[in-house]
């Protein structure tokens, strides 16, 4: 087996520059490398880019309206930063993912970047609007985590770029709602993240997303929609009418996985019925 040559890129910069090369694989915490290789050896590419020290990438800042965190950030770091902070959704995502000594490698870009699943963090950040930055040699562009979400349902992230930075908004949610069903330490099919979260104005409901993923992922933005503008609490009525439009989305999952999909947003939905 040859030998792959790692590179140490010192800035963002450098980085951008190698990753143009073809066949280059990006590594960080390399627990979804990891996890796809069962054997006792590590197989790699020719040519490896770490970018877990970049320090463009290892940094954090909080203002009034989001908090921004690098790509290389751990997801241990990230619980770390705390309640006043971290969004409770995404604290309670990053919580649920594997163990102690996986979070403190596994970084919070690389589980945004997976392209044969989606993580669980995505459920969260997409209920969050929270922002992904994807550099490359041409500049940044900022993207809504819910455009990762292609029309077949799958991830859908962009090539030939880093992802640099993800910028969470910091709002009040009155309600919010996260589980993970299938599976928790390992992902595996059955394995999925729901995540719901909710804001009322004078009593009337001014904000309700719901986000549920694992392989295949479901957002409905005219489900959504239809909820905002009724009053609180909701009717038996008007909550069995909106759990029903949902689960005329879950034909693409699993049967068990859409049981319990249905099951949630029942829940979620009891949450504004109180």
């Amino acid at each position: 087996m040859l030998a792959s040559e790692i590179h140490f890129p010192k800035d963002l910069a450098e980085a951008l520059e190698l990753i143009r090369r073809p066949g280059i694989l990006v590594f960080a915490g390399g627990t979804g490398i990891l996890r796809e290789q069962g054997g006792r050896g590590i197989s790699l590419p020719g040519e490896v880019l770490f970018v877990r020290e970049i320090p463009e990438l290892r940094r954090t800042s909080l203002t009034e309206r989001f908090l921004e965190i690098g790509a290389a950030v751990t997801l241990s770091e990230l619980i770390e930063l705390g309640e006043t902070a971290l969004p409770p959704l995404l604290a309670e995502a990053a919580r649920g993912i594997g163990t102690t000594a996986l979070r403190n490698l596994a970084t919070i870009g690389g589980n945004v970047a997976s392209r044969e699943r989606f993580m669980d963090c995505w459920p969260a950040l997409a209920c969050l609007d929270g922002l992904v930055e994807f550099r490359d040699r041409g500049g940044a562009t900022w993207m809504n985590a819910n455009r990762l979400l292609g029309e077949d349902g799958k991830p859908a992230i962009p090539e030939g770029g880093l992802i640099t930075r993800l910028r969470v908004p910091i709002e009040r949610w009155d309600a919010y709602l996260l589980r993970k069903v299938g599976p928790s330490d390992f992902p595996a099919p059955e394995t999925a993240v729901f995540a719901f979260a909710a804001r009322a104005e004078k009593g009337i409901l001014a904000e309700a997303r719901i986000a549920f993923a694992g392989e295949t992922a479901l957002r409905s933005r005219s489900l959504e929609s239809s909820m905002i503008g009724r009053g609180l609490p909701l009717s038996a009525r008007e909550a069995a009418t909106i759990a029903e439009g949902y689960k005329s989305l879950s034909a693409p999952l699993p049967e068990g996985l859409a049981l319990q999909f249905g099951v949630l947003v029942e829940g979620a939905l009891g949450l504004l019925s109180r």
